[in-house]
């Protein structure tokens, strides 16, 4: 069984192309090393987006207080954001498996990189399978976190904070 193998096996998933995992997996400071690699960035790009959907269903579903589309953005970036998908990513231990540079690996895994990562594993189960099984991987693994998440409802982040600031100014 190889690596990649025993990843699926590890996140129940099953690829029907394991180039997509290997390519998710693949941070894009390894160019550095071999230009000819594949790195994650364009799975990222997806995997952005069809969380941006998920997410965005999942808020419409729950919402029972019928709160503003305004609002609905807030609670989406509160889920849909660095942090929390470094913090899924560690949940399901993908910096053990991201693949980084030689000179990277002397920096170490950022945070950032983990988001990164996430995303690009997202767009992999997404462009080989499709969204219910993406859909079913996030619920399976992140339900609780989602769920948390969800119901502190809308609160302003920094980001957030700082561009009404500059807009008032």
């Amino acid at each position: 069984m190889n690596e990649y193998n025993k990843i699926e096996k590890k996140l129940n998933l099953s690829f029907k192309n394991l180039k997509l995992l290997e390519s998710a997996l693949n941070h894009s400071s390894l160019k550095n090393d071999n230009a000819l690699i594949q790195s994650n960035e364009i799975l990222e790009f997806i995997g952005d987006s069809v969380m941006y959907f998920i997410i965005s269903e999942y808020i419409y579903i729950n919402d029972k207080e019928q709160i503003t589309s305004g609002d609905m953005s807030i609670i989406r970036s509160n889920i849909i954001s660095n942090e929390t998908f470094g913090m899924f990513a560690k949940k399901i231990h993908l910096d053990k498996h991201i693949k980084i540079s030689k000179g990277q690996k002397k920096i170490g895994i950022s945070d950032l990189m983990l988001s990164n990562c996430f995303e690009a594993l997202i767009g992999a189960i997404y462009i080989d399978s499709n969204l219910e099984n993406v859909k079913k991987f996030i619920f399976d693994n992140f339900k609780i976190e989602i769920h948390d998440l969800f119901s502190k409802r809308p609160i302003k982040n920094e980001k957030m904070l700082a561009n009404e600031s500059r807009q008032k100014n």
